[in-house]
Order: C-alpha cells, then structure tokens, then sequence
C-alpha cells in the first residue's frame, strides 16, 4: 500500500472520529433528557434564537430553536421539532413578533441542568403541539442519530486498521 493511501486513510479515520463526536455533541441535551421528569411552565415567550448553521435545514436534532420565557434569561428551553410542526412553531412566533403580544402558552420540558430544559410539549391560544409525537419524534431521531454515530466509528476504526496496516 502506497503511502498516500495510508494518508488518505488515516485522514478519513481523522474526519470520522471528528463528525461523530460533533454529532453526539450537539445531541448529548437530548440523550440526557431521556430519564428526566416533566416540568410544566407557563408564560411568554420572551426571546428565541435559532442554531444559526442549521436553522431550516431540517436535520433532526440539529436543527432546533433556543427560546426563553417571560424575560428569564437564565432558563433555556431546547425545541427540536419534525420539519411539519416546525413550520406551525415559526408561524406562531412570527406572528407574535408582528403583533408584538405574545399569546401566553403552557411549556411541557425535562431539565437537562441548572438552567436548560428540553421542550417536550407545547400549548397555546393558537394551538398545540402534542407531546407523545415531540417525544417520539425526539427519540427516533436518537435512534437514527446513535446508529449514523456508531457507523461513523466503526467507519473510522476500519479506515484507521487499513491505514496502519503492513503490506507484505
């Protein structure tokens, strides 16, 4: 084996290990929600951001939105939705940011640490988003999430064995 191969290999075992642990990252919040008791709130919604790389690109779990209620700063509520209910939430919070009067809303979500919680239901005046779908929808997409994580490591490992391996 040629040694831009071994490079080439070594530098697809590299790129791997480095997308897999970027997407188990990025979904650790999710993971750790998973043996949490639900939290009701209730309130405004004062703020909300959007994952500014994957903001409409309809990944699951990467694509999510970051909202905080009646001016709280310090609690962080994580939203991932699928691409159908994301659509009616960035309906919802348009149209508040035109009226400039947030209807208030019921907050269903799992504490993740001090200060973040994973959505898992949503209510309001205008309508609902219904919590056993947001929950299964979320654990589906750690499913398919763990097994795309767990091919990338096994990807890397066999490209990291072709890489060091001795030609005869």
């Amino acid at each position: 084996m040629s040694r831009s191969i071994r490079i080439l290999f070594l530098s697809l075992s590299v790129f791997c290990c480095f997308i897999s642990s970027y997407l188990f990252v990025q979904t650790l919040p999710f993971y750790k929600s998973l043996n949490g008791n639900e939290d009701l709130f209730y309130g405004k919604i004062s703020s909300v951001s959007l994952v500014r790389g994957w903001s409409g690109s309809g990944i699951p779990l990467l694509d999510k939105a970051f909202f905080s209620l009646n001016g709280d700063r310090n609690a962080v509520f994580i939203l991932a939705l699928p691409q159908s209910e994301d659509l009616v939430l960035k309906e919802w919070i348009s149209f508040w940011a035109e009226s400039e009067m947030p209807a208030p809303i019921e907050v269903r979500a799992i504490r993740i640490s001090d200060s973040e919680w994973i959505v898992t239901g949503i209510a309001g005046n205008d309508g609902a988003l219904a919590s056993e779908e947001i929950r299964a929808f979320q654990l589906r997409a750690l499913l398919w999430e763990a097994c795309l994580e767990i091919g990338l490591l096994f990807l890397a490992f066999w490209a990291l064995r072709r890489s060091l391996r001795r030609s005869k």
